[in-house]
């Protein structure tokens, strides 16, 4: 038949057709007859596509969990699980759940093999990678970083004092951000962006950040078309964003300085890298640093500023936590800028920034992974080899069956007062960084600068919230990331 003599009726009859072969499909498995879930759900990936479009799927997939049970369809072979056993099972640390494919879209490469900590699938491959870098990360390393988190610090202490002084309402998930990508510059290359000087998106960063995640986000659901779309943004001059020519030429700088024999070299994680690399050069590749330094960027940034946005926004709103965590600062006998040491033995401070992670993690999707040969129980259910599961963190963070019913409260007492049983239950279902051996590399770097700044802001300043905040819920996004919008706040220097 002719293109041109096929009529929109045909077409509504061929998609019919598509979707009612799907249905058909997804019979075969014994688990889509039974499994709950929005009806779009059992025959295509758009249910998820359109809540993804919406932003507020974390919310839409407790509630969903909440009126129809452990487990829900939210796509023909993607299944969300709620179910605190299931965790250690799909993503303990000898686990046979390998990632699933939507992880491919985040790979940035048209080369396949060129995968990074994130969007690497295999375990045995995940494990080699992370291996190589893994002791830039370590809790031995970041006393060396603490200098790069003292000197943002005091720049954004003064940026703060001018905004005191000036009396003007400015939004906080944004400078939070701002101090995130300069700490994070400082401890990958040595280097600040200079958002906190500029105070401003410097060449499109945080919106070319966004873009990204949601491009991935999206075509992760149709894998197929990401190789096409790299190929497209080749073509188009998008491939080269600011953050890889701003990395790799700052690896180049590190480079040269090694050649000239320095003593005293610095101990930025590129530096560190490029050392490695000299002394093994078969063991560390230019694209272990590239990725790693680029990875440091695209997720340290706003993970960290989430992190911080949620710890101000809920201290904010429960003044007696806020007065209880400042006597607690007033009490311990900091200096200045307190040391990471001295964070850590301030018990109150830690269950704040523990309760803000779990009431707020930075990502709001499932973390897909696929059953493996043999097919799995899960939650009392069996699923065959091949499909998706997958635990959302905005999901186990809510179940009052593990943090009470007080789970949607914002409390950071529910860390100090419960008995070692439950505590070691509410551990176990904690997983704002991830879970096992996928969790995030950069999760104590994004600790200590929080746990360095937060008792500062809270020492110096103080906060009001602008009135549509303070009569309602924040706004969120969530694009991966669930990010908060517009978080305007007014700031006043204590005396």
């Amino acid at each position: 038949m002719p293109l041109s003599s096929i009529s929109l009726v045909d077409l509504i009859y061929l998609g019919v057709a598509v979707l009612l072969i799907r249905f058909l499909i997804s019979l075969r498995n014994s688990a889509a007859l039974v499994i709950p879930g929005p009806a779009l759900a059992r025959v295509t990936n758009l249910w998820y596509l359109w809540q993804m479009k919406c932003g507020d799927f974390h919310y839409q997939n407790i509630k969903l969990h909440q009126k129809s049970g452990k487990i829900i369809r939210i796509a023909p072979n993607y299944y969300s699980i709620s179910d605190s056993s299931a965790l250690k099972t799909i993503y303990g640390h000898s686990t046979k759940f390998e990632k699933s494919t939507w992880y491919d879209a985040w790979t940035f490469s048209t080369d396949s093999s060129l995968t990074n900590l994130f969007s690497e699938r295999k375990s045995k491959k995940h494990a080699e990678s992370r291996k190589k870098v893994a002791s830039m990360y370590s809790m031995t390393s970041l006393m060396a970083y603490e200098p790069f988190v003292d000197n943002c610090i005091e720049i954004f202490k003064q940026r703060l004092d001018e905004s005191s002084k000036e009396g003007t309402w400015i939004d906080m998930a944004h400078w939070f951000q701002c101090y995130a990508f300069d700490v994070i510059g400082e401890i990958t290359f040595g280097s600040r962006f200079g958002f906190l000087e500029a105070g401003r998106d410097i060449e499109g960063m945080m919106k070319a950040l966004d873009t990204g995640f949601t491009v991935s986000s999206y075509i992760g659901l149709y894998v197929w078309m990401y190789p096409i779309f790299l190929r497209v943004s080749k073509l188009l001059g998008m491939d080269q964003t600011y953050i890889t020519k701003f990395s790799f030429r700052h690896i180049q700088k590190s480079k040269q300085t090694m050649k000239n024999h320095r003593v005293d070299l610095p101990s930025y994680i590129v530096m560190k890298l490029v050392q490695k690399q000299a002394q093994d050069p078969h063991g560390i590749s230019d694209w272990d640093i590239l990725t790693t330094a680029g990875a440091n960027v695209g997720a340290g940034s706003d993970t960290t500023a989430i992190s911080l946005s949620s710890t101000l926004y809920h201290l904010l709103r429960t003044p007696l936590c806020l007065a209880k965590l400042r006597s607690e600062i007033q009490d311990s006998g900091i200096g200045s800028n307190p040391t990471f040491k001295e964070t850590q033995a301030m018990p109150y401070l830690q269950a704040v920034l523990k309760e803000a992670l779990r009431i707020h993690p930075g990502t709001g999707y499932p973390l897909f992974r696929v059953v493996p040969k043999g097919g799995a129980f899960l939650a009392g259910q069996f699923f065959p080899e091949g499909v998706n599961v997958g635990i959302n963190s905005w999901v186990s963070h809510y179940d009052e069956d593990i943090y009470g019913p007080d789970a949607a409260t914002f409390r950071p007492e529910r860390w100090l007062e419960t008995s070692k049983e439950q505590l070691k239950v509410m551990e176990q279902s904690f997983m704002p960084f991830g879970a096992g051996s996928r969790t995030c590399i950069g999760k104590n770097i994004s600790l200590l600068e929080m746990s360095k700044l937060i008792p500062v802001l809270v020492r110096d300043f103080d906060f009001e919230l602008s009135q549509n905040i303070e009569q309602a819920d924040w706004a969120t996004k969530a694009r991966w990331f669930v990010k908060p919008i517009d978080f305007q706040v007014k700031v006043k220097k204590r005396a």
